[in-house]
């Protein structure tokens, strides 16, 4: 599992892929609330409710996944840039823990006209911390570069036996 979260098959880490990926979500998020709360193209604003908590929910599951391939890359890190992957790592929780909150918060509301105050301006917090966390990831993953590994025989190759000759 350590070798999925840190790339070492793909030939680059994954970490900041899933960290833009995060930055798109949250974008599309942040967008959905806008029109769900100036009503832009329809006059029933109960479908960005339910799409903006589903949003929600998706960003923050893959931000989980961001926040295991962090982990994953800080048990690797160089000494030197240590620092650099604890923000990663202290951005990663942080964005988590906020769109956990916003999703968990839609979900009481999805029958409103639009998202309350409080679950849209943590998303909007999310979104600039994740942005942060994007920046970060793709400074420190992103020009490593891994040592090809060998693969492994699936078995062994022994030399065929040649008939005894007459």
């Amino acid at each position: 599992m350590k070798e999925l979260f840190q790339g070492r098959r793909f030939g680059f880490s994954p970490r900041a892929a899933i960290a833009f990926v995060a930055v798109g979500l949250g974008i599309a998020l942040s967008l959905t609330d806008f029109m769900a709360w100036f009503a832009w193209g329809a006059k029933d604003t109960n479908g960005f409710v339910i799409v903006s908590y589903w949003l929600a929910c998706t960003v923050t599951v893959i931000l989980a996944l961001g926040l295991l391939a962090t982990l994953a890359e800080l048990l690797d890190t160089p000494r030197e840039e240590r620092g650099l992957a604890r923000l990663d790592l202290l951005a990663a929780v942080v964005a988590f823990l906020l769109y956990g909150a916003s999703a968990f918060l839609r979900g009481s509301e999805l029958s409103a006209a639009a998202a309350a105050p409080a679950p849209f301006l943590l998303a909007i917090a999310a979104l600039l911390v994740t942005f942060v966390d994007a920046a970060v990831a793709a400074n420190l993953y992103s020009a490593r570069e891994w040592e090809e590994l060998e693969e492994e025989p699936m078995r062994e190759h022994r030399p065929r036996r040649r008939a005894a000759s007459r």
